[in-house]
């Protein structure tokens, strides 16, 4: 093995990249000392022990490996390519340039027929990979019949996403039948016409009993393509399952006794579907997860909603924003304890005691989110009635703005385990921020996000002031053990890593949803990396913005 290194190291010197040698060096030293480890173990008999198993240890090592040099090291022994085809091949995309931006242009200035050539290309030319591909994203305009060549060849896909397209339900059948061991299906802004083809297939199949998570979001249905909802219907094992602003019910299934299912996730403008809610609730004492999207319209389902939580785990209750809303306040009270560990409310309208019902009824609560962004007029800020409730808690995210005088204070008092708090500031922040390093000495998480009250003046301001504050130039306890750090609406370029020399176990700052600039004299996130010398930049691009990570 260590011969196979030296000279696959010595031809990887003799490469022009020189980017790709260091990267390919340093690999190989790293490959070395983990095999000399590795025989070291053997010989004191441990040749059995999977936790030493060099294959197993060289595959994380590889996960984590860019793609560019995961191509460059897949050349270097039959080993390695062993364990990085399947790393390289888990996904695959039909052309690599069909990009969101770049695809219109392409097909406006490209005929079907030389679409149509670059799918079997790309079949052509992976199908002795097939086995490998688990993961693909579908959102082609494609002949159905090379639709249906495409997935009988990568039929061992185990995840696939299906949006932004239309199809006839024939191609959607045509799509499903040759995955057999489907394990999550995702669908979104999906358009069904009741349509057929001659070829392809004219019933209704089975969805694999391996399909664990079914996601259904803005299905479309036009003419009553029946073929696609039986054959949505028609699955068996499905332990998570999503539907968002879909044309039809999918209800249907979970209203007898579904064994497996232990999270739903719901949303419908249509009233009536929500009363389906409630048969599935009563068939299905097992579930451990609901997430509920609903509109002000939804009141008189949600006063009766407190009859089905006790059970539950995981609730996330999130109120639709509506401009035809009025400010009606909403009660809902608990009247028994629940099992509730995790629990979202982005509920405007939810009155205060209600809230302070819910709270006490979740002894068990170790997740609490209370952030929503207000539109309707906040009748009473937030104030809490029994701080013991908090006692358990390690994750909270919190809005400022809408708590009452001390009350963050007071609610940070109570939660001795606290370990991740994101936070949104209110205007006159320095309090606050005053509040979570002489309070918070176990955190390990902390995001801060800017009020949404400031002008830009006002911001400007608190950007310069911020870093100036004593969390920074102070000695706060929750320094001590801090290891990420998220600035939401602060701008990286103002930022250097002076101002978190004082924290010893900072290993992550992100900065996300940065607008572009242009900076020549920089790179092109305007950054200028000789301020954060001890630290990676790692970005993730998006059209409109990028974020950024500055890891240690």
């Amino acid at each position: 093995m260590t011969r196979i290194l030296r000279s696959e190291t010595k031809k990887l010197q003799n490469s022009d990249n020189l980017s790709s040698k260091l990267t390919a060096s340093k690999m190989s030293k790293i490959i070395k000392r983990t095999d000399k480890k590795f025989l070291e173990i053997n010989n004191e008999g441990n040749q059995k022990s999977g936790i030493w198993n060099i294959n197993s240890i060289m595959s994380n090592i590889f996960a984590y490996t860019d793609r560019k040099d995961l191509i460059e090291f897949n050349t270097a022994c039959k080993k390695w390519n062993n364990l990085i085809n399947p790393i390289i091949h888990e996904s695959i995309k039909l052309d690599s340039r069909w990009n969101v931006k770049w695809q219109p242009a392409y097909k406006s200035i490209n005929n079907a027929a030389k679409i149509d050539a670059h799918v079997v290309e790309c079949i052509s030319n992976n199908a002795k990979y097939a086995s490998l591909v688990k993961k693909f994203k579908f959102n082609y305009k494609l002949n159905p019949l090379r639709a249906f060549e495409f997935f009988t060849t990568f039929r061992f896909i185990s995840s696939l996403t299906i949006e932004d397209c239309d199809m006839s339900q024939d191609q959607f059948l045509g799509i499903i039948n040759p995955l057999t061991q489907l394990q999550e299906l995702d669908i979104s802004c999906l358009k069904i016409k009741n349509y057929f083809r001659k070829d392809l297939i004219k019933d209704a199949i089975q969805l694999p009993s391996s399909l664990k998570k079914l996601k259904l979001h803005n299905i479309s249905l036009k003419n009553d393509p029946e073929l696609f909802i039986q054959t949505i219907n028609s699955h068996t094992n499905l332990v998570e399952f999503s539907s968002w602003q879909s044309d039809d019910d999918f209800l249907e299934p979970f209203c007898m006794h579904y064994p497996s299912l232990i999270k739903i996730e719901f949303s419908s403008n249509h009233l009536h579907y929500y009363d389906s809610l409630f048969t599935v609730f009563e068939h299905n004492p097992q579930l451990v997860g609901l997430k509920l999207l609903f509109g002000y319209r939804n009141t008189e389902f949600l006063s009766q909603l407190s009859n089905y939580l006790t059970n539950l785990e995981e609730v996330n209750l999130t109120e639709r924003y509506d401009l035809n809303a009025d400010n009606t306040v909403v009660d809902l009270n608990l009247s028994q304890p629940t099992k509730i560990k995790k629990l979202y409310l982005q509920w405007d309208r939810l009155s205060n005691s209600s809230l302070n019902s819910i709270l006490l009824n979740c002894p068990h609560l170790e997740e609490l989110n209370l952030n929503p962004h207000t539109h309707y007029k906040q009748f009473n800020p937030i104030s809490f009635n029994n701080i013991s409730i908090f006692f358990n808690l390690k994750k909270l995210a919190i809005s400022c703005d809408k708590l009452s005088e001390d009350a963050f204070d007071t609610l940070l008092l109570s939660c001795p385990h606290l370990n991740e708090l994101s936070i949104i500031l209110p205007c006159n922040w320095k309090e606050a921020v005053k509040s979570i390093y002489n309070k918070c000495g176990n955190l390990q998480r902390l995001n801060i996000i800017p009020s949404f009250g400031m002008s830009c003046h006002e911001r400007d301001a608190f950007y310069q002031e911020f870093y100036q504050s004593e969390f920074f130039t102070g000695s706060p306890s929750c320094k001590f053990n801090l290891t990420h750090l998220i600035f939401e609406q602060f701008k990286v370029h103002g930022s250097k890593a002076e101002y978190f020399k004082n924290f010893d176990k900072l290993r992550s700052i992100k900065y996300p949803y940065q607008k572009y600039r242009s900076f020549s004299k920089f790179n092109k996130f305007g950054i200028e990396m000789d301020l954060w010398s001890d630290y990676e930049l790692n970005s993730n691009d998006n059209d409109t913005y990028y974020d950024i990570e500055l890891k240690r």
